[in-house]
């Protein structure tokens, strides 16, 4: 459904239109949720240029980036995905300083440079992200909590991999603590 909608509004539309870069979007995410990263990665390559006719500093291309960021480092294509990484932060820390994916890019870019055996630079961004999104947990929606989740389990890798044990523990108690009250949450209020 998604292609038929993208290839109509193109045809109506023109491809830079902001319908246009909404179906993009939509089926990004789509086939990134299907585990179908090839296909994801040239939807938001496409996007990504759909979105670069607006300013530079754009939320909106911030947004496409963090699309294709996500779907590089989803495919392990960590070198690839850094300077999408990079440039995503950039515009979100000017942008949305505050704001809880201004923190997740972060841990991104953390994660761009952990698959990298990049441990010195990755490790700050990594803690930071992390400190970050939990100051601002209550901003966070329920859904969107599983980014806390894939932070603790960076940072677990990156202990792991860097021959830290005693932190890899810490980290691994606060994914445990992490997810018993996730749990609990849920069996009070679930979410429609």
């Amino acid at each position: 459904h998604f292609r038929a909608a993208l290839s109509m509004r193109k045809k109506l539309l023109g491809a830079s239109d902001p319908k246009v870069a909404f179906s993009l979007s939509w089926l990004g995410t789509t086939l990134a949720a299907q585990r179908n990263y090839a296909e994801a990665e040239a939807v938001y390559r496409e996007l990504v240029s759909v979105r670069r006719s607006t300013p530079v500093d754009d939320i909106q291309l911030a947004a496409a980036l963090a699309g294709l960021m996500s779907t590089l480092l989803e495919a392990q294509k960590f070198t690839e995905a850094e300077p999408f990484a990079r440039e995503c932060l950039m515009i979100r820390e000017k942008k949305m300083p505050d704001h809880w994916l201004t923190f997740n890019s972060r841990t991104m870019l953390g994660e761009s440079l952990l698959g990298q055996k990049r441990f010195n630079e990755a490790e700050p961004l990594l803690l930071a992200g992390y400190a970050g999104m939990k100051d601002r947990e209550k901003t966070i929606s329920t859904r969107s909590k599983v980014n806390l989740r894939n932070n603790i389990q960076r940072l677990i890798q990156l202990y792991e991999q860097t021959g830290r044990p005693a932190q890899a523990a810490e980290w691994t108690e606060h994914l445990v603590a992490f997810a018993k009250a996730r749990a609990a949450k849920e069996s009070v209020s679930p979410e429609p």
